[in-house]
């Protein structure tokens, strides 16, 4: 299975947030991924969040969703969306994934592989994101049945999610139990890699025999958006 992969392209009419996010020029990138993961074979293709930004208007929050929609439509290959902390404070996830044309990411089994979805855009008292109302440096990772999702998944298990698991990755920019989700994900035995985006600089560690891959911000960089062969 070929996956092609980006993340936090942060994509409205803004030319530059931040200070280094070139919000503007994120739709041309993402066209000029799709392209590579359509020469290349992908099957499958997984942004990895933060996918918009705020605008002054809630039509053009909606507007932009609507042109990144229509460049999903147009790709052969279907794409997977996991929501992060900017995509949460424009839109609801019910909102978000019907703008895009799709739902929220559920567990994909491929023959002996298993790709597993986590959603850490939850308040620190377990309730979730609401736009607006929250702090983006204060996550956190449901973990009731986790365990049991790992269990029951086929063969090797590759994890996708915003916020950061990695410990080298900075305090503000991991979940408040990610220790804990990151023990449960070593425990099964079965986790061979956990791809994440949210820290735009990016990082590549391993830690109890996981792969941790934090993939740079499409917003800030030139291609940034990779291809892996599970």
């Amino acid at each position: 299975m070929k996956l092609g992969i980006y993340s936090d392209p942060h994509y409205s009419s803004q030319e530059l947030t931040g200070g280094n996010r070139y919000n503007h020029r994120s739709l041309e990138k993402m066209r000029a991924a799709y392209r590579d993961f359509e020469t290349a074979g992908c099957d499958l293709i997984l942004c990895l969040g933060d996918l918009t930004d705020t605008e002054t208007t809630k039509e053009q929050e909606q507007a932009n969703m609507k042109e990144i929609a229509a460049l999903f439509a147009a790709c052969p290959i279907p794409t997977v969306v996991v929501m992060g902390n900017h995509d949460a404070y424009v839109f609801e996830p019910d909102e978000f994934y019907t703008l895009l044309g799709g739902g929220n990411p559920r567990d994909i089994t491929i023959g002996d592989k298993t790709l597993l979805f986590l959603n850490a855009n939850h308040n620190p008292d377990g309730t979730p994101y609401h736009p607006h109302a929250f702090h983006w440096d204060q996550c956190f990772i449901p973990t009731e049945g986790l365990a049991e999702r790992l269990e029951a998944a086929q063969g090797e298990v590759t994890v996708f999610l915003h916020q950061n698991l990695d410990a080298a990755c900075p305090a503000d920019h991991r979940p408040v139990n990610a220790d804990a989700v990151c023990r449960i994900l070593a425990e099964s035995g079965k986790v061979k890699a956990v791809y994440q985006g949210h820290f735009h600089w990016g990082a590549d560690t391993v830690t109890d025999g996981i792969h941790y891959v934090t993939l740079p911000a499409m917003c800030c960089y030139e291609d940034t958006h990779r291809m892996v062969e599970l």
